[in-house]
Formats: C-alpha cells, sequence, structure tokens
C-alpha cells in the first residue's frame, strides 16, 4: 500500500517488510514534528529484518494531499482516526 484516503484527504504510506500473509505483525511508526514518514527509514529497515512489518504514513500537514486548513483539523482525535483508518485499510489485525 502506498497511500489511504480519510474524509478527502490522501496520505503517502510507507509499506515495508513481510505481509500479514506470511504471518508478520504490524507495526505503526508515527512520526512527530517536523519530521516525515522518512524519519523512520532505519527504524523501519530493522524491524523488517526482524520479520515485522511496517508502516509509515505522512501524518496530516505532511502529506501533500492531506494538508487540511484550521487548529480543529489537527485535534488529537483526528489523527487517531487518522491511523485507524489506515490500519484498518490494509486489513491489518492488532498493531504495535
Amino acid at each position: 500500500m502506498d497511500s489511504f484516503t480519510r474524509d478527502g484527504l490522501h496520505f503517502d504510506v510507507t509499506d515495508t517488510g513481510p505481509s500479514e500473509a506470511d504471518g508478520a505483525q504490524t507495526v505503526v511508526l508515527l512520526h512527530g514534528f517536523p519530521q516525515t514518514r522518512d524519519s523512520w527509514d532505519e527504524v523501519a529497515r530493522r524491524l523488517n529484518g526482524s520479520g515485522l512489518r511496517t508502516l509509515s504514513p505522512n501524518q496530516r500537514g505532511y502529506s501533500p494531499g492531506a494538508s487540511p486548513r484550521g487548529r480543529k483539523s489537527y485535534r488529537l482525535h483526528q489523527l487517531v482516526d487518522d491511523t485507524a483508518t489506515l490500519v484498518e485499510a490494509v486489513g491489518a489485525g492488532p498493531v504495535h
């Protein structure tokens, strides 16, 4: 998967490592401010080498298609819902 959509916003995602079909558990890597999904590249390589799948999305304000206006668009519940939508979109079970 390289992207997902929620409420008209388009988020870029880096999806690496073995799939859940291969029995891999999934780890969601969420960057802070002012990083991007690329800040997790080395960590993802190490986790993938341990047999884990990693999902690293660009969060709101960092994906070109997901930069809504207004502070209310960046409240915690919105960020949580974005992450839940990502997990649902890839069909992952419980994630780390």
